[in-house]
């Protein structure tokens, strides 16, 4: 009996293994939820060249930033919270401060932050146009119009380190102590908006970006 018992408790052993092993193979989604998931793009949106994206700011009629944006870069992804938006273009063909320079120079912003580690902020009336070169995709610009709605009640401000003096960030949101009130509800609750990424799902809580090519906002900075 003894070795029947031995037996029975090795093919037990066998089965549970066994189901294990082919259960993972036919969920595609075992291992792959929460923050590591990682959504890719497959294909960025296609681009004119830079003397057409050059012609098409020039040319421009635009009476707003928005309609600016969306005349001349293409529209990589969108971020729907319930406290405010922001629309990601992108684009290959002009560095960061030729992107800098040619928006800013058709429509004249209120305020322009220095330019530091791939960063730049441009500000208008009640929109934020924040640059950065990609970290995931070398020599891709990210070009994110957000409401100032949705930089007070989702950035972090850290972010704006080395662009914008915080009495400037606070004037500009309309508050007279926004990003120290700010900074520590991001530091003892987490979950702050630090900039876009393409990948997503890090440590800036759960941001996601709205369209089907899978991106979404990134760390906190």
């Amino acid at each position: 009996m003894r070795d029947y018992a031995g037996v029975i408790i090795v093919v037990l052993i066998a089965i549970v293994i066994g189901y294990n092993a082919f259960g993972s193979m036919g969920n595609g989604s075992r291992g792959m939820s929460g923050s590591n998931a990682q959504d890719t793009y497959e294909e960025l949106p296609s681009e004119p060249s830079k003397s057409e994206v050059l012609n098409s700011i020039d040319q421009s009629e635009a009476t707003s930033i928005r309609q600016l944006l969306s005349d001349s870069f293409p529209l990589l992804d969108t971020v729907e919270t319930d406290e405010g938006h922001s629309e990601i273009f992108m684009t290959q063909n002009l560095t960061l401060p030729e992107t800098a320079e040619e928006i800013e120079n058709k429509i004249e912003p209120e305020e322009v932050s220095d330019r530091d580690e791939g960063k730049q902020v441009l500000i208008y009336p009640d929109e934020f146009v924040i640059l950065q070169e990609s970290e995931e995709e070398p020599g891709l610009i990210l070009i994110e119009l957000a409401s100032d709605e949705f930089v007070r009640n989702n950035y972090s401000p850290s972010f704006f380190q080395g662009l914008l003096a915080y009495s400037l960030l606070n004037r500009m949101l309309g508050s007279s102590d926004w990003a120290n009130r700010r900074e520590a509800r991001c530091q003892s609750e987490g979950g702050c908006y630090g900039g876009y990424s393409m990948y997503g799902g890090s440590n800036s809580g759960s941001f996601r970006g709205s369209s089907n090519r899978g991106g979404g906002p990134g760390t906190g900075k």
